[in-house]
């Protein structure tokens, strides 16, 4: 294999596969390293659709307007554009690979998803994010662009802030290997895995944010953590924003219809930052249903759609419901609660997918152009990793590395680590460190917040790094060496989103303080950046870029 390639991703779900088929446009040699087989990317998961103004009543300016005030103004303008702007070309570049979006005759069918004017959200037999992962991987097999599988990165490699490459162990044969590169982006994905109650998967560890941070680049934004308002109560698998779009309908105990009091106008199709906020006000004032094994709820009806209707467009949603909840929807609602489902923050990325380290680029969910500010709309995630894929393909394939004769001691450094790992007779206990904190971000950083769970919470995980460190259990196993440095990943950035929730004192979109519930344009119209210092996690402020739609009430 190729040790020195001039483009090196981390990541292999839209993001990274669609910066790859960019690059090699440009580049001789790409690579994409990949901690798990491609297909088990979590862009799979994406059911609910893609974003783009294809109706003759929409156009990109509403999509725009819609998604600045979706995100509770914060989101910077100009990347804004940028999303919008590229979409439609993306659209078409899926229909090349081969995507086939759902129409009738030649015109889009498309969704009207939460806080949108128009439907605009687009899908493929309600598989979208398995369809185009499908399209992408045979696009990428018929490419140059070399797929290695297994390979979890460890650290980047950065000298005088330059980015050099990764340092990467093989799970399956803990080979560890310098991976040079020209220019690496980053697309590794989420972190829900931080918290208890998720809609991602185990593998979703916040792998990038840390490599990042650690390497001394940007972080931004990370206080802004999306809860999914509906997820099934117990096993948190996401019940698509789709069902309510079609007509799925939620109610407290009251037989109260109560989204009709929070969003008179949208109802359940308000931003789901509004929705989550409404079902846990509507429990906290006890109203909510109460299951004995798994606590509070509320309901989610289907019964005023016809069955005709929930058999040809939410066929996957009845599927799902039986098999996860042994539950026909056409006959009873489902139990509900907000789950943890996204990351607004992440790695600061220019509007060319630029960190603030040289020849490191990133893209998806692990970065924060701030297309989503501190709220991000249903249909927006999977349109911003092929608009800002190909961006990153493009602009890393075009870096002007002058050199790459850095020789770093990460190297013999990791080997001894893993050499330890291996040989070891006694490990830190990672599965109690890891529920502990999963425990702690769920309660203290989750939904609602203040000054005294935020502090709790961040000296609780400083703690659960020094027991990291000092605990000793049992011998380490292939899986916990997975684990191990996974957990070193989440323990950075739980550290993190509590230090930038504290530091917000006012509440918007998905942060919510109960200590400070009101939005505050005056003092907190404004990003905040965390970096890594020798003292800890370092906090600076940036503007919001403001150019076409001022600040204003979000009602719906």
């Amino acid at each position: 294999m190729d040790k020195l390639v001039d483009v090196l991703i981390i990541g292999s779900g839209i993001a990274g596969q669609r910066a790859a088929l960019e690059a090699i446009l440009h580049s001789d040699k790409v690579t994409i390293l990949s901690k798990l087989p491609v297909m088990d990317s979590h862009s799979i998961a994406a059911t609910g659709g893609i974003n783009s103004a294809f109706s003759t009543t929409d156009s990109n300016f509403d999509h725009f307007a819609d998604t600045i005030k979706g995100s509770d103004y914060l989101a910077d303008q100009d990347a804004v554009h940028k999303l919008v702007d590229g979409s439609d070309d993306e659209i078409f570049f899926l229909e090349q690979i081969g995507v086939n979006f759902d129409k009738n005759d030649d015109l889009f069918v498309s969704t009207k998803l939460g806080g949108a004017k128009f439907a605009r959200s687009l899908n493929s037999s309600n598989e979208i994010g398995l369809v185009i992962m499908n399209k992408l991987s045979k696009a990428i097999d018929n490419s140059n662009v070399s797929v290695l599988e297994n390979w979890q990165v460890l650290d980047l490699i950065v000298n005088d802030n330059r980015c050099f490459g990764v340092i990467a162990l093989n799970t399956n044969t803990f080979e560890l290997c310098e991976f040079r590169s020209h220019a690496t982006i980053l697309a590794t994905g989420p972190a829900g895995f931080l918290y208890r109650n998720t809609t991602n998967s185990n593998v979703c560890t916040g792998d990038g944010f840390a490599f990042a941070y650690r390497a001394g680049a940007l972080l931004k934004d990370m206080e802004f953590i999306q809860f999914h308002p509906t997820s099934i109560l117990g096993s948190n698998v996401l019940v698509t924003e789709r069902s309510r779009s079609v007509g799925a309908k939620l109610f407290n105990n009251r037989g109260e219809r109560f989204m009709k009091k929070y969003a008179p106008d949208n109802f359940e199709l308000a931003p789901r930052d509004i929705v989550t906020r409404s079902i846990i006000n509507e429990i906290n004032n006890g109203f909510g249903f109460y299951d004995n094994q798994y606590g509070n709820y509320v309901e989610l009806s289907f019964l005023d759609i016809d069955t005709d209707v929930i058999d040809e467009k939410l066929s996957d949603v009845k599927k799902l419901a039986l098999s996860s909840s042994n539950i026909d929807i056409c006959n009873s609602p489902l139990k509900v609660i907000p789950a943890q489902h996204y990351v607004m923050g992440g790695i600061m990325i220019n509007i060319d997918c630029q960190t603030s380290i040289d020849g490191l680029y990133a893209a998806g969910e692990c970065s924060c152009s701030s297309v989503h500010g501190a709220n991000r709309l249903g249909g927006n995630s999977l349109i911003e990793c092929l608009v800002f894929g190909k961006i990153a393909g493009n602009r890393a394939s075009n870096y002007n590395a002058t050199n790459n004769s850095f020789i770093s001691d990460m190297f013999s450094s990791y080997s001894l680590l893993v050499k330890n790992l291996l040989e070891n007779d006694k490990s830190p206990n990672i599965d109690s460190i890891s529920n502990k904190l999963r425990t702690l971000m769920t309660s203290n950083v989750g939904i609602c917040r203040d000054k005294q769970s935020l502090n709790e919470a961040i000296n609780t995980i400083q703690s659960l790094k020094h027991k990291f460190d000092d605990s000793s259990i049992y011998k380490i196993s292939n899986i916990d060496i997975c684990n191990y440095f996974e957990l070193l990943n989440m323990l950075d950035i739980s550290e993190i989103i509590a230090v930038s929730s504290l530091t917000r004192e006012e509440s918007r979109g998905s942060h919510y303080r109960l200590d400070f519930p009101l939005r505050d344009d005056d003092r907190w119209l404004k990003h905040i950046l965390i970096n890594k210092s020798i003292n800890g996690p370092n906090i600076s402020i940036e503007k919001v870029v403001i150019n076409d739609l001022e600040p204003a009430s979000r009602k719906y």
